[in-house]
């Protein structure tokens, strides 16, 4: 049976609700603020680099998913080619540019040094060689640094893979989209496909990579047996944890992995919650022979290197205010050392939630009250409507990097700025 589609009136009504008290901090379950020293990877071979992939960027159209309108897609797909890259190893991107205006891509929650070929501007007509080492493992994404392209789905996933063996036998990304965000019903592909159905093995695990690259602020349940969060923003988490009756939020360009555990007969369905009927995304079917489900919490993956601790005594603390209208072109909020921590205040004063991406470096939220912090790693910030957030990071890498607060459901720039790191 085909899920009713709500209106987007109904769907955008929903988004805000998300935005509620609870919206910041929908990931956090009861644990202690401060975080358990994280284990110490093993050091691994350097591992080869990727084949080379070319992305075009080019005017196209979608009129069953998307909609009269014209569309910028990467080769001509919906979403563009799945990136795959071990940790460590060096992926090379060809991109060419058929628009008639200029490209770049961001590549979102990849910690990337200053001056990053990755981060090349291409004009229209030209194709540049992008190169980039990702330094961590997880789940990412790669988009237009115009966010009116971005939502035109100049974008596609990025997943960087673990050192060693796989962690899971079933290792799934679904990539969810929203069609047409500005008006109309409201459509939801994941992977460019409605509703499309996985596998995974019965009686055991299956990794889940859930992109949010929607402007909405959406609420997923997982109708299953119990289904753990691996991965927040992909960083993994020191300790998974059980999503409570299966339900997760993830805010627009937020991601989340989930070690979602199967039955040996019944489909785990992936769906969105609205004010009406829920949406179905995608299908989780069991395959292969019953046996004995596992119980708790999954291993924690292998740690990136992040700092286990942010110091907050001396930290540079500075307040950004998020408003209508941003001043043209991207304002510098100021220069750090390296070293040095950083506590961020997001002061939103806007009826609507607002999703903050930080680049350059993983942030830890904070307690309103306390410098406590919550035990994982966020690069896109839920702030919840007429609501203060802060977070906090250690500068590290050199460089001028963005700052971009989205309005939740249309995904309006409200704020742009940067903030510069110094050697």
């Amino acid at each position: 049976m085909t899920t009713p589609i709500p209106s987007r009136r109904t769907v955008l009504k929903g988004a805000a609700a998300l935005s509620l008290s609870g919206a910041a901090g929908a990931l956090v379950p009861a644990l202690a603020q401060s975080p358990a020293a994280a284990p110490q990877a093993v050091p691994q071979a350097v591992p080869q680099a990727s084949p080379p992939v070319t992305l075009t960027a080019a005017e196209a159209s979608l009129p069953e998913l998307a909609g009269p309108g014209p569309l910028a897609l990467f080769n001509g797909a919906l979403p563009g080619p799945v990136l795959r890259v071990k940790k460590g190893a060096t992926l090379g991107v060809t991109l060419a540019n058929n628009l008639k205006e200029s490209v770049a891509l961001t590549w979102q929650g990849v910690r990337l040094p200053a001056g990053s070929p990755a981060l090349a501007t291409v004009a229209p007509g030209k194709s540049a060689n992008l190169s980039l080492v990702p330094t961590d493992a997880g789940t990412f994404w790669y988009h237009s640094t115009s966010p009116s392209l971005a939502r035109r789905a100049l974008a596609g996933p990025l997943v960087v893979e673990e050192a060693g063996a796989p962690a899971y036998a079933a290792d799934h990304l679904l990539f969810i989209q929203s069609f047409p965000p500005e008006s109309g019903m409201p459509i939801f592909p994941v992977n460019g496909a409605i509703s499309p159905t996985f596998q995974g093995p019965a009686s055991g695990r299956a990794r889940l990579r859930l992109v949010n690259a929607t402007p909405l602020f959406l609420r997923l349940r997982i109708r299953g047996p119990a289904g753990y969060a691996i991965a927040v923003d992909g960083q993994p988490v020191s300790e998974p944890f059980e999503l409570k009756e299966g339900r997760i939020q993830i805010a627009p360009g937020g991601r989340v992995d989930v070690a979602a555990t199967l039955d040996d007969a019944d489909a785990t369905i992936i769906e969105i919650e609205t004010t009406q009927d829920p949406i179905r995304l995608a299908v989780v079917t069991p395959v292969g022979a019953a046996g004995t489900p596992p119980a708790g919490p999954p291993a924690p993956l292998p740690p990136n290197d992040l700092p286990a601790e942010v110091p907050l005594k001396d930290a540079l603390r500075i307040d950004l205010p998020i408003g209508e209208k941003p001043a043209a072109g991207a304002t510098s909020l100021g220069t750090v050392k390296a070293g040095r921590s950083v506590v961020l205040t997001l002061v939103n004063s806007l009826d609507a939630p607002v999703s903050v991406y930080i680049a350059g470096h993983p942030v830890r939220l904070l307690d309103n009250v306390y410098d406590g912090w919550r035990p994982w790693w966020h690069d896109t910030v839920p702030v919840p409507s007429k609501a203060t957030v802060r977070v906090a990071f250690r500068a590290s890498v050199p460089g001028t990097w963005s700052i971009v607060g989205q309005r939740g459901g249309d995904g309006e720039v409200v704020v742009s700025k940067t903030y510069e790191v110094t050697a």
